[in-house]
């Protein structure tokens, strides 16, 4: 991000969210008239459905520092140790917010973003389609073609769900209807942020569902069981991209 980039970003936060803040604080006597801002943090929230501002200390963060001196795990590390920050991270008490963080740090601030949603639940729906995936493989080894197409829609839909999850939206968070994610699934590739392959394989997998599960025909044994395994290791591969 460049220079004037980062000066209108930083900005924007102070007019949009912290100084209102300040000034709320300061019209019911939370903090005095004379109140000094050192660090700043606005936590977006999908599951509060509100966002929250903090001040100075109440800010939480994991910075990732180059240290001018020996320091050892458990260490404090102070201001004068640090020669510059290279990144800043939310810690484990705010595992699925966004967050935009500044710091004062040697009389200049410090701005770090990130605008992704849901990263502790992006990481569990990879895990979970890893799982049916794995599922799946043992299934066709065994020759066992209904469950393994179950569990390849399985593994695709937590593969899809986990790049949308990354969105603030709460229809995908909460909602629990197939065709909503697959639609929106389409959306997003026709937008091209996922390969049309990928949405094209969670449609034909959801189509097959009922060919497979609930003997409607007989129309999944045409299909191509490796190269749909290709396409979903593809899928999981890039949701991992994604949250890196």
């Amino acid at each position: 991000m460049n220079q004037d980039t980062s000066q209108k970003l930083f900005q924007q936060t102070m007019e949009m969210w912290i100084e209102p803040e300040i000034d709320k604080r300061k019209s019911f006597n939370r903090i005095p008239d004379d109140f000094k801002l050192k660090s700043a943090q606005i936590i977006f929230s999908l599951d509060r459905g509100w966002n929250k501002v903090r001040l100075n200390e109440e800010v939480k963060a994991i910075a990732k520092c180059k240290v001018n001196c020996a320091k050892k795990k458990g260490d404090s590390v102070y201001e004068k140790d640090i020669d510059e920050i290279e990144s800043i991270d939310l810690t484990e008490k705010d595992p699925n917010c966004a967050h935009i963080t500044l710091l004062l740090f040697k009389n200049n601030w410090v701005i770090s973003f990130d605008f992704m949603y849901n990263k502790k639940r992006i990481n569990q729906h990879i895990e979970a389609a890893k799982e049916f995936l794995d599922s799946a493989k043992e299934n066709l080894e065994k020759k066992r073609l209904r469950p393994f197409f179950e569990n390849s829609f399985a593994c695709a839909e937590l593969s899809a769900k986990a790049v949308l999850l990354q969105l603030p939206d709460k229809e995908i968070l909460q909602g629990k209807n197939h065709e909503t994610r697959i639609n929106r699934f389409k959306n997003w590739a026709n937008l091209g942020n996922v390969k049309q392959k990928h949405s094209h394989i969670l449609e034909r997998l959801n189509q097959l569902r009922s060919s497979a599960r609930y003997l409607c025909s007989t129309e999944f044994k045409n299909e191509n069981p490796e190269g749909i395994i290709s396409k979903l290791n593809e899928m999981i591969t890039f949701a991992e991209s994604r949250i890196k």
